[in-house]
């Protein structure tokens, strides 16, 4: 074998080996991502964790409420709605709306107290309205009898769509059906007739809370309310009128 002829055998097996070392490296690092990529979690039960739900929302004393109405629902005036409400000692809500009359949004402070709504139309000018549940009575909203504890008891064909985030929080998106009954009394505006489509986002975490509530009336008309600070403490006081 010739000087050159040893050269270029050992310049060959260096080639080889060079080539070698790449294709390990390759493979490894296909490799890694696969092996590092963690299965994407389980959801959870819809039967079990509406049932948790419930208990959680039977017991609520107080919660910050808002309301947001999409599309039209004849009959009821409101379209936004934020405010505190609280079933202790009394049921009653104080906050602000958006109400649309006479083709006209007005913007009011509110109060529900005793079943009464007090309305002001320009700050601290306070006007008795006479029955709040000829506009709309949040206040039904934490009964346990009419309210979101009893619309999520009657949710049926209850499925588990997806982990989505509302307002900060890490819920469960469950999508099922809500019977006319529970809708009428939560919301007596919708006058359902028959059972309705229903979204609610509970709390991923204990104590599952619920967090939304979206009930469709028709295509492009619905009623969404959102929960949070709940039992954070709740003073409602009688407006001057």
């Amino acid at each position: 074998m010739t000087l050159y002829d040893a050269a270029m055998q050992r310049h060959r097996r260096a080639h080889r080996g060079a080539f070698a070392l790449v294709a390990a490296l390759l493979a490894v690092a296909l490799l890694v991502p696969s092996c590092s990529t963690k299965p994407s979690e389980p959801l959870p039960d819809a039967t079990g964790l509406i049932e948790q739900s419930i208990t959680a929302t039977r017991e609520l004393k107080s919660a910050h409420l808002e309301i947001a109405v999409t599309g039209t629902i004849d009959g009821l005036p409101v379209k936004t709605l934020s405010g505190d409400l609280t079933n202790v000692p009394s049921v009653a809500v104080k906050g602000t709306s958006t109400l649309s009359m006479g083709g006209s949004d007005l913007d009011v402070q509110l109060v529900v107290l005793d079943g009464t709504l007090y309305a002001a139309l320009t700050p601290d000018s306070w006007l008795d309205m006479g029955p709040a549940d000829e506009v709309y009575d949040p206040s039904v909203i934490l009964n346990p009898d009419t309210g979101l504890a009893n619309m999520l008891a009657s949710l049926t064909d209850a499925k588990s769509e997806a982990f989505e985030t509302v307002g900060g929080v890490p819920t469960v998106r469950v999508a099922g059906t809500v019977t006319a009954d529970a809708v009428n009394k939560l919301i007596p505006q919708l006058k359902a007739s028959g059972p309705l489509p229903a979204t609610v986002w509970i709390e991923k975490d204990a104590p599952h809370q619920l967090v939304q509530a979206k009930v469709d009336q028709s295509e492009g008309n619905s009623v969404s309310l959102t929960l949070s600070e709940w039992d954070k403490p709740v003073t409602v006081t009688k407006p001057a009128v």
